[in-house]
Parts: structure tokens; sequence; C-alpha cells
């Protein structure tokens, strides 16, 4: 157990490690993502490839954060 003083305490217990675990796996998926995103804006699509691309590509990271969320658990 770590005293954090006025912010409370950490204890590495399963919930603890598993939250840790949880949101490295999330900033990976998301990390993964940017990288694609990252790649795809080096090339020049034509101008509707590209509308759709911004259309669903924050669509999905929007749906995504959503999804991660309601999943993730509370605490």
């Amino acid at each position: 157990m770590i005293d954090l003083g006025a912010f409370g305490s950490i204890t590495f217990d399963l919930a603890f490690l598993s939250s840790l675990l949880s949101i490295v796996i999330i900033d990976l998926i998301l990390a993964g993502d940017n990288a694609v995103c990252h790649r795809h804006g080096r090339t020049v699509p034509a101008a509707e490839q590209r509308r759709k691309g911004i259309v669903f590509g924050a669509g999905a990271a929007v749906l995504l954060r959503v999804m991660l969320t309601f999943l993730s658990p509370s605490c």
C-alpha cells in the first residue's frame, strides 16, 4: 500500500491491477488508431474519399470511446 496523503492511498490488489491493465490496453488501441490515421494523412486521397474518412473515423472514435467507457469497471 502506498499512502498519497490527501489523495488517498493505492493498494496493489486485483481490482487495481485489472484497472491498470484496462487503461494500458485502451491506450494501446487508441495509439494504434492514431498511427493509422497519421499514415493515412500522409497520402492525399480524393476530396470525397477524404470527407468519408473524416466522418467515419470521427464516428468510430466516438463510438469506441463510448463503448469502452461503459465497459470499464466503475470505481
